[in-house]
């Protein structure tokens, strides 16, 4: 589908070169957007291989994870969380 430019002689190369201008663009991002999906997914099944490891030598993939997940939080609002847990634990009895 070619971009729609004004209809006139005087712009035919002006709009040809605007065509493959942007065809060349979009080709270039696709293929960008086409890779970091691939490295995306590599980099998923890495993370999923390095929780087999753990779960084989004995450790608790649950804890782990919730631990990777604690860490990527900003510290203010894991304490934050935190604290909320701990009153919601306090109010049915739990704590």
């Amino acid at each position: 589908m070619a971009l729609k430019f004004r209809k006139d002689p005087d712009f035919a190369v002006h709009n040809r070169l605007a065509n493959n201008t942007a065809a060349r663009d979009l080709s270039i991002m696709v293929a960008q957007i086409e890779a970091m999906a691939s490295a995306k997914g590599d980099a998923a099944r890495d993370e999923a291989d390095c929780y087999v490891v753990a779960k084989s030598k004995g450790y608790d993939v649950k804890a782990l994870k919730r631990l990777v997940r604690e860490r990527r939080m900003d510290a203010d609002k894991l304490r934050e969380e935190m604290a909320t847990l701990d009153l919601y634990k306090q109010l049915i009895g739990m704590a």
